[in-house]
């Protein structure tokens, strides 16, 4: 094995060099700084998107959501399923879009909307590679989310709701529950 190294070029023994002091550097920075790897940090130290759709709170961790827009043109899929109303375009990709009210058994958003409101407001959430607009009515807070309630979800939704909501918490300061998305749920769909 100690033949394979000493026949390295030159050229390939400086970048593995420099390599190294490069990461020894960033090892370094981050415990002086005391900063954590992006993968190292829990969903619990972001803040959380809480939002509305039919009057119920809904929260995802702000890890996963890319932007929150104003959805542009609608273009139907056919044969898509009622709570995938279409694909539309987000900064220059288009992406697929899930309407929770449908998913939800709620009705379906572009019908509930006012006629005369033509801001349909979409967050863009990835999970893994995957890049969805999800249809919601609005934004309420983007606030940090601590106290997590173990269980309420099997013992109180139904079969197909809980499989998209993975837990319920409390906000801080209102004390209101807000029921946790399972983002890797909806990006199964």
């Amino acid at each position: 094995m100690s033949d394979e190294i000493t026949t390295v070029d030159e050229e390939t023994k400086e970048a593995l060099k420099e390599a190294l002091r490069n990461e020894l550097r960033e090892e370094l920075r981050r415990e002086l700084l005391g900063e954590e790897l992006e993968e190292e940090r829990s969903e619990k130290d972001y803040p959380w998107i809480v939002f509305a759709v039919d009057g119920t709170e809904y929260g995802v961790n702000s890890k996963n959501v890319l932007s929150i827009e104003i959805i542009g043109e609608i273009t139907p899929i056919v044969d898509a399923p009622p709570y995938c109303p279409g694909i539309t375009n987000s900064r220059g990709d288009m992406i697929d879009l899930l309407d929770l009210r449908a998913l939800f058994g709620l009705g379906d958003y572009i019908s509930a909307k006012d006629a005369d409101d033509d801001r349909v407001m979409m967050m863009v959430i990835e999970t893994g590679d995957k890049k969805r607009g999800v249809i919601v009515d609005e934004i309420v807070s983007v606030e940090y989310i601590t106290n997590f309630i173990e269980g309420v979800v099997s013992e109180t939704a139904g079969a197909v709701t809980s499989q998209y909501i993975r837990e319920v918490a409390t906000r801080e300061k209102l004390d209101s529950p807000v029921l946790i998305l399972n983002p890797e749920a909806l990006n199964a769909l």
